[in-house]
C-alpha cells in the first residue's frame, strides 16, 4: 500500500511538472473580417456582438468618430483607422495591442497598397499581427501580393500568429491574390468541410490565416455577401 502511494505521488507530480513546460494551452478567438461596411455605428457594432467577435478587420468609407463609436459600443479596442485609401482601414481586439500603424506600400507600375497593421500580445511568449489591406482600382493584385509578401517578410515577426484580410477592387482581382497567397497562407472559407460558401461568393473580400504551425481554423463561413463579411474562429498554438 506504501509502495502505491508513493508511485502515485511520483505520477501527479510528473504530470504537474509537464503542464507547466507545455508552457499556456491554446487560445481561440472569434474574428470577423467586414469591409465597406454601411450603415450606423450602432447597427455595424451590434451585428459584431452579435457574432461575438473577439477580433475585428474593418473597413468603411467613414471618419475616425464613426470607428470610435464602433470600438466604444463592441467595448474592442480601436487600432486606427488608417485613412491613406478612400475606405477607413480599422482593426478592433480584446488583446493588448503593442503597436500599431497605417501605411501605403508601393506597387510596380505605379500602384498602391493600402494598410492598417497591429501586433498584439496574446501571452508573454505568444503575439497575433493583425493586417487588413485595401488593393485600389488600377493596381495590379498580382503585383500588389508581391509588395504584400516583402513587407511581410521584412516587418512581421517571424513568431508572429497572422490574420489577413484583403479587400480587392474586383471578386477576379480577389481570387488572382488568393491564388497568389494560397501557398502561404491558408482561407478563412476553406478552414473545414462545414463551410457553405465558396471563396469566390465572398465578392471582393478573402480572409487568411498562418503561418498554419502557429494559427489553426476551426471554422469559417460568409455572414454576409453584402457588406462582405467573413466569421472564422481561430486558435493560436503554444509556439
Amino acid at each position: 500500500m506504501r509502495m502505491w502511494r508513493v508511485s502515485a505521488l511520483l505520477a501527479l507530480t510528473l504530470a504537474g511538472c509537464a503542464v507547466r513546460l507545455g508552457g499556456p494551452g491554446p487560445e481561440s478567438y472569434t474574428v470577423v473580417a467586414l469591409v465597406d461596411a454601411a450603415g450606423e455605428a450602432a447597427a455595424v457594432a451590434a451585428s459584431l456582438q452579435q457574432a461575438g467577435a473577439d477580433l475585428v478587420l474593418l473597413s468603411a468609407p467613414r471618419d475616425s468618430a464613426w470607428f470610435a463609436q464602433v470600438a466604444a459600443q463592441t467595448g474592442l479596442t480601436l487600432s486606427g483607422p488608417g485613412q491613406t485609401g478612400a475606405s477607413g482601414l480599422a482593426l478592433l481586439s480584446r488583446l493588448e495591442v503593442l503597436g500599431d500603424t497605417a501605411l501605403v506600400l508601393s506597387v510596380a507600375d505605379s500602384g498602391k497598397l493600402h494598410v492598417m497593421d497591429a501586433l498584439y500580445e496574446v501571452d508573454k511568449n505568444r503575439h497575433l499581427d493583425m493586417m487588413l489591406m485595401e488593393i485600389p482600382t488600377g493596381t495590379s493584385a498580382r503585383e500588389a501580393v508581391r509588395s504584400l509578401l516583402s513587407y511581410y517578410a521584412t516587418d512581421v515577426g517571424g513568431t508572429a500568429a497572422v490574420l489577413l484580410a484583403l479587400r480587392s477592387p474586383t471578386t477576379q482581382a480577389a481570387d488572382s491574390a488568393a491564388a497568389l497567397l494560397r501557398s502561404a497562407f491558408g482561407n478563412v472559407l476553406e478552414c473545414d468541410g462545414e463551410s457553405d460558401s465558396p471563396p469566390a461568393t465572398a465578392g471582393t473580400l478573402r480572409f487568411f490565416y498562418g503561418p498554419q504551425a502557429r494559427v489553426a481554423c476551426e471554422r469559417g463561413r460568409l455572414l454576409s455577401a453584402s457588406p462582405p463579411t467573413i466569421l472564422g474562429r481561430v486558435v493560436v498554438g503554444r509556439f
